[in-house]
């Protein structure tokens, strides 16, 4: 299912508005249109909502909230790393990607 983000002022009771650069996207790029279903985050809190695209237009796509999905999308893989004494600068790199897999 694909997925759009939207701003929390996009989201009304039971519809969600896109806007800006994903409507040309959902319509020239994946085809999508009236009746086709996507998922729709909310930047702010992270919420996933199930939505059936109701209206496509230049300006706007207007999606129906069909549900409120409940994903976590934190990993439950563990990863741990083992490593040598690095060269030079190397260990800057190796903190760096070690933060961005949430190692610890």
């Amino acid at each position: 299912m694909n997925k759009f983000f939207v701003e929390p002022s996009q989201i009304s009771e039971n519809k969600i508005t896109i806007l800006g650069e994903d409507i040309n996207h959902i319509k020239n790029v994946l085809r999508l249109f009236e009746g086709n279903v996507i998922c729709v985050c909310n930047k702010l809190t992270g919420e996933n909502y199930a939505c059936e695209i109701t209206l496509v237009s230049k300006e706007k796509i207007d999606c129906k909230i069909k549900e409120k999905l409940e994903f976590n999308s934190e990993s439950n893989v563990k990863i741990d790393i083992f490593q040598g004494i690095p060269k030079s600068d190397k260990m800057e790199l190796i903190i760096q990607k070690g933060t961005e897999l949430r190692c610890k």
